[in-house]
This record gives C-alpha cells, structure tokens and sequence, in this order.
C-alpha cells in the first residue's frame, strides 16, 4: 500500500508507516519546478513485486497534468533511470529522472554523478531519453561543469554540486574529506561558478594544470568562472593568486575572496586557512585583476568587483566607503577595512593593494599624526568589538605606515611603544601605484566628466580594464570607483556627470560611473577623457546579464525609499535646486504626477536620466554591482511609475550577427535589469543590423519630461523587467533581420499560461510590420545609443 504526503513543494509517496529522514529532508529543501510536478518515491528497504502499479495507480489519482521531476530515495542508483521510463510509457507523461547517484546538495540542490556523465534526463514515451542538466536548479554555467576530467598525471577537475573542483589526484582520504564538507556546504550560486584551485593538506597545484583546464572550458564557463584558492597553489614569490592567474591566462579573471556558504541568493563567504577550517568572513567578496601589459611590468591594482557592508560600518556615502564618525569614514579593501579621514591620502592605493591574508581581516587606521592616530586607534577598537564573532576573532589592527611603509606617519616603533599593537608579520610592502598599460588595437574612448579619481586601475564587472592612473596628489583625492553615482554640473546637461561609451563591442558592459567625492558632498568637475584598450581577438558572442542582488537593483522591493531620497537630495542638490522651477512647471501642467511630498524629486530624477546625466546609469546597473547608481536609479523608477503608459508596439535596435539571434532565440526569457529605452514610433535611422520589436504592456511614456534636444517618442521599461522572445527573422534579401519580443507581466509565470498571450502579441507585431508606411521618426544622434540593444544582454 502506497501512502501520499505533500511535504514542501513534493509530492511523497511511500511504502512504510513513517517518511524516511531522507525523504523529508529532501522535499522540505527543494525548490519548486515551474515546469513539474515534483515526486519523491520513499522506497525503502524489500518492497512488494507490484510497487511500480500501485506509485502509476496513485500518480493516475492526482491527475497531475504536468512533467514529472522523479526524485528515488533509499534505492539503488538505477533504479530512477528505470522508473523514469516505465513511469512515462505508462502515464503518458514526461517524467524527468537521475540518471546516476543523486547527491542533495547546500540549500536544497539536487546534484546527480555517475561515472559516465549522469546527470537529470527526460524520458518521453515514443522517444530516445534526453540528458537536461547535471543540477536542479539548473544554474547558467551547469554546462560547463559535467564531467570528471583528468588534467595531468597529478590534477583533475571534479564537478561539484556547487561548482568545480582543480584538485591533487593522489591523496583521495584527503580529497574525500573536504569533497563532502564542499558538497554539503557550497550553494549552487545561479549566475557564478566557482572554480576551486587546490585541496589543504595536498602538495601545491600548478599553474600549468590551471592553464590546462582553462583551454577545455566551454565559454558559459569562462564567462561565469570564479577563482577560489581553497589550497595550496605553487605561484611566484610575492605573487598573489588572481594576478598570477590574469597574466597565466593573459585575460581579466574574477576571483571570489572566500568559499560561499548559505544560501545561493544571499552566500556568505570566508577564507579557508592552511588546514582548510573557516577563517574570517571578508568583505571585498570579489575581486578582478587584469593581466600586466609586458612581462615584468608593474600590476594594476586589483578592483572590487563586490562587497559586503554590515550595518555597524556606518552610512554609505560612496562607493565602499561608509560614514563610521563624522571625522572617519570606514572604507572596504581587499585585505579588510581601513578605517581613515574623509580624505583619502595619497598613498591610498597601497592600503587598497595588500594583499589578503586568509588567517586575519585587517583592520587599517591611518596614522598621519599622533592625534589623529589616536583617534583613529580609539575607532578602531569599537569597530572591531562590533564585527561577527568569525571576524572579531580573526581581526588585526594595522597602522598605514606598517601596512604601505616609506610614506610620512607615525613609526611602527612609536606605535607599539603606546597601546596599539599592530600585527607586523603579515603586513604588506611597498606596493606600487599602477599604470596605464600601452594602447592595444581598437581602443575605446571614454569620456568621463566628474572629479578625477586617485591613481587606480582594475577590471569593470564585465571583466573589461578600466585603467586611470594620476601622479600621487593630482586632482581632489576620491575613492577608487567602483561603479559609482552620477554627479553633474547645473541644469546645463552638458556639464552634467556622464559615462559615454563609443564603439562598445559586446563585451563591454559596464563603464564606471562618476560618484560623489567622500567627506565633501557631491564636487562637480570636468574629468580627462581616457582611452582604453580593449583587445578582442575574436568576435565575443552576446552575453546575457547576470541577476543582481537586492543591494544592486533598481527597483526597491518595498514602497520605502527614504534613504534613497536622502541620498538623492545629498548627492543631486544643485541640479534639484537649479531644476525646480521647470520640473514644478512640468507638474503644474500634468496634475496626475504632482501627487505626493516627493514628486518634484522622483520628477528630478527623472529629468536627470533622461539627460547626458543619465548616459552610464544603465550600464552600471546592468554589472549587477551595488554602489550610488543603485539609490539614483530607485529615484528614477518612483518617478517613471507615475508616468503614462504606453500599450503596444515599441521599437529599438541593435548590432547583432546571425548566431547572436540564434543563441537569443535559445535564451526564450530576457531579463533586462537597466532601464529599457525603446521608441514609440518607428525609427527613421537607427543604428544597427537588427530591428527590435517589443509588445509593450507597462512602459511609460516620457515625453513630459524630454527637453528640447531629447526624445518625445521614448518609453522606459522600469530595471528587472522580462522578456520573452517570439520569433527571430534572420535577413533575408530585402528585409532586415528582426527580433520580436513580449513584455513579461509581474504576476505572469515565466513559463505557464502564457502561450496565448504569445500568440496573439506575435500576430499583433507582425500586422503591424505589414501596415507600417511613413520614413519614420529621426533620432537625435546623440541618444541613438540608448536605443540601441537587446533586453537582458550586457
């Protein structure tokens, strides 16, 4: 007798009085299948001959009409691949089932391994079994992490339900023991794969192993790649790892700091020590590093790519930099935090260079003179007492001269003399300021008016360098950007701060964003125009961009935006002061958008955006990375909801090659988290090989707040909202290539239901591409760009 329980978001059917330990574990942690029906057969122990009529009776009973997802518990591995088959010739249904061992991994991840590939695959009656992925969830990259690869006679490559392990092959106890510890603690993370180099307690990985695997991955890989240094890897004296890997590879490399843990959309991440316990729970959570331009040339400066600010840090007021005192500010660096005056000194580079060390969080106070390092020392101590337990118990407090000696301070000697009591062994030395390597073929030029930052360099979070070096000392000193808020210069919006990207190929997403100056409210200069290199060897096929976190969103979850707007005012205070009058105007002859004590600010803001103001905005939200674009962008949704909304046809363009649409076409769901610009009418000469067409449902419509050089026929789709993609033409002799696309409602599931609204926005679009007469709408050249794109591509 067959008893039913739904447990979670499974369906449990079993044999015996009570669900197995295993059982419940396993429906309680897994995640919903949009696509299935989720069915945990508990079979344990002898089982009657008839077992498979009675689960086939019950499933009849259901009448479940979707897929089945077959998850076998207390069985042997083969027998999910035999009841996925019997179970779908005989209901009829696809039942998709674990061909292998199924291994529950962190945060209710089911991992499938066989010796020969394994993985989940679909069974369908009337038709060969299909493999579908080796997880469930299937994250991006699980394509890319399959199979157990020999990479040398003393390495190979492990898939892990989380990632993928670069690991000795000779000390299997030693591998056994921290395989399961990494299965049962690593989340499988949905847009990052991580890479784990090396096993504590092995001989030394090679770089040659590393290069090895590295020629073998797929290209999901490489772009969702990231390095963690879990043991010991044999690098060149002084070395530290991610440069090592960036000038092994000859290409930007992202490195995690730490192994995450916990859950997937939210991992904590810590170093792992020489035995491969914990350590200290960092900050910088991820780093990018740019190859040097000759062998033997000085490194860039690693850049923070991602970061982690608990609350006891302060007010953000820039980019990693938080407002602990109202003469300290506590910035975060690779190796810690460095707790310093609102002024960076010139030296900050080096503090922003050490190197991490995976036993302690460094704790750097600047120490410029006694007083202050007084200060600086009493700071210090009540920040350190307010960390995490794993941290607090980890942290040293440095001072700037030990940490980047040969520069003006106190001693190391003076200072110990008193109660501060710096940890010498690990401190880091001199490191040198980076440079701007030399032009490569095909530079981009980016123009960035703002202040100019301190001499720095690094990886933007596509993975494209964003060099900028200054003597020490010229031009008011700032913080390294990371992608930072706008600032601007008046009304005028040419004077306004900016990012304009020109011939950006697909592989260049983010451009930094010019922020406000810490310690002195928002400076508003007009910076150098920098050339970068960008060096493509081979046209880059379309990335899709990855899922922000909620700290990287630009659209708040909740209705409140109080800090947003407070930023907003600090940040934006002469442009709101310059602009009431013509926003107040605006309002006055739209009475539906003036209600509400905040109009005239979300109104502001969204004049802003729709200026030379707004020309980077998008872009850093699309790098998914936090900083002061992310409460400026909340300002412009608030205001862009109360606008009209456009219903209907929209249009854009884009730069795209055959196998690009094939491969968007594959995609079938994109998810753009920047504003959407796109045009309701049709465009007389917009760039591009392709024609985008959008079926629009909620884009709202601007032309209340466009300026005399600006576009009255744009709408805006707000950050985070989907597509789904209808048909891709191809060019054909006459007619261009043509992408046709659905907006996604809220509440609309991603899959279910939503066959009918396909259809009838399809045959919507392609009545309108029949009826369409008329030149078309110019488009000023100078927002041409902003239509220029595909939804959800980088």
């Amino acid at each position: 007798m067959i008893t039913r329980h739904t447990v979670g978001n499974a369906l449990v059917l079993h044999a015996r009085e009570r669900i197995s330990t295993e059982a419940r574990t396993v429906a309680l942690s897994v995640d919903r299948d949009p696509d299935n029906d989720i069915v945990i057969l508990d079979l344990q122990h002898e089982l009657p001959f008839d077992i498979w009529d009675t689960v086939a009776t019950e499933l009849r009973r259901q009448r479940l009409r979707r897929g089945i997802r077959l998850v076998v518990c207390g069985a042997r591995p083969e027998t999910g691949a035999l009841a996925g088959q019997w179970l779908s010739d005989r209901l009829g249904r696809p039942v998709i089932a674990p061909f292998g061992r199924m291994i529950p991994g962190a945060a209710g991840l089911l991992f499938v391994h066989a010796t020969d590939l394994g993985g989940w695959v679909c069974y369908r009656r009337g038709h060969t079994p299909v493999w579908q992925s080796k997880r469930y969830p299937v994250p991006a990259w699980d394509g890319a992490a399959v199979d157990h690869l020999t990479v040398s006679s003393t390495c190979a490559a492990e898939p892990l339900p989380g990632g993928v392990w670069l690991r000795e092959s000779r000390d299997e106890a030693a591998v056994a023991i921290h395989g399961s510890h990494l299965t049962a603690t690593m989340p499988c993370l949905p847009d990052a794969m991580p890479v784990l180099v090396g096993c504590p307690g092995t001989a030394p990985l090679r770089l040659d192993d590393i290069a090895r695997f590295w020629r073998g991955l797929a290209p999901e890989g490489r772009e969702h790649a990231r390095f963690v240094q879990y043991g010991p890897v044999a690098l060149p004296e002084g070395e530290q790892f991610g440069q090592a890997l960036a000038d092994l590879l000859c290409c930007p490399v992202r490195v995690f700091a730490g192994v995450p843990t916990g859950r997937p959309d939210g991992p904590a991440m810590f170093t792992v020590d020489a035995g491969g316990r914990p350590g200290w729970q960092v900050f910088a959570e991820e780093l990018g590093y740019r190859p040097r331009e000759t062998l033997g040339a000085k490194a860039v400066t690693p850049r923070i790519l991602r970061h982690r600010a608990p609350p006891e840090l302060g007010e953000p007021i820039g980019p990693r930099v938080y407002q602990y005192a109202h003469d300290a500010v506590v910035e975060v660096i690779p190796s810690g935090l460095w707790l310093r005056g609102p002024e960076p000194p010139r030296h900050a580079d080096r503090i922003r260079a050490a190197p991490m060390d995976p036993n302690r969080a460094r704790l750097v106070v600047d120490d410029p003179a006694p007083a202050v390092a007084d200060r600086h020392r009493e700071l210090a101590g009540d920040l350190a007492a307010r960390l995490d337990p794993a941290t607090r118990g980890r942290a040293a407090v440095q001072p700037s001269s030990v940490v980047a000696p040969g520069r003006p301070g106190l001693s190391a000697r003076g200072i110990e003399a008193g109660t501060y009591r710096p940890t010498t062994e690990h401190a880091a030395g001199p490191v040198p300021a980076p440079r701007v390597p030399a032009a490569l073929p095909e530079p981009v030029s980016v123009a960035v008016a703002g202040p100019p930052a301190p001499s720095t360099g690094g990886v933007a979070a596509d993975g494209v360098a964003v060099p900028a070096a200054l003597p020490d000392g010229a031009g008011p000193p700032g913080p390294a950007p990371e992608v930072a808020g706008l600032q601007g210069a008046g009304p005028d919006t040419a004077g306004l701060g900016r990012v304009a990207l020109d011939a950006a190929g697909p592989d260049v997403a983010a451009p930094d964003v010019a922020g406000p100056v810490l310690g002195g409210g928002a400076a508003w200069a007009t910076g150098p125009t920098m050339t970068l290199p960008v060096h493509r060897p081979a046209p880059a096929p379309v990335r899709f961009q990855r899922t922000p976190g909620d700290d990287a969103r630009g659209v708040r979850p909740g209705p409140d935006l109080d800090e947003e707007r407070a930023w907003f005012r600090r940040a934006f205070r002469r442009e709101i002061a310059a602009l009431t009058a013509d926003v107040a105007d605006v309002l006055a002859a739209h009475p539906a958008l003036a209600g509400g004590a905040d109009a005239v600010e979300y109104a502001t803001a969204v004049r802003l955006y729709l200026s030379a103001a707004g020309d980077g905005l998008d872009e850093a939200l699309r790098s998914a990375a936090p900083g002061g674009h992310v409460p400026f962008a909340r300002c412009v949704s608030a205001g862009v909801r109360r606008l009209p909304v456009h219903r209907g046809v929209a249009y854009a363009g884009a730069e795209l090659t055959t196998a690009d649409l094939r491969r968007i076409a594959q995609r079938r769901v994109l998810t753009d988290w920047g504003f959407t610009n796109a045009l309701a009418e049709p465009p007389a000469d917009l760039p591009g090989t392709v024609e985008v067409l959008i079926w629009s449902a909620t884009a709202r419509r601007t032309a209340a707040f466009e300026t005399g050089d600006g576009v009255p026929a744009r709408v805006l789709f707000l950050p985070g909202t989907a597509f789904t993609v209808l048909e891709v033409q191809e060019p054909e002799a006459g007619a261009p290539a043509r992408l046709l696309v659905r907006e996604l409602a809220v509440e609309e599931p991603p899959v279910d239901g939503r066959v009918r609204f396909d259809a009838l926005a399809l045959a919507a679009l392609r009545q309108h591409l029949a009826r369409r007469t008329g030149p078309g709408t110019p488009v000023p050249a100078a927002a041409a760009r902003r239509f220029t794109g595909v939804p959800g591509l980088c």
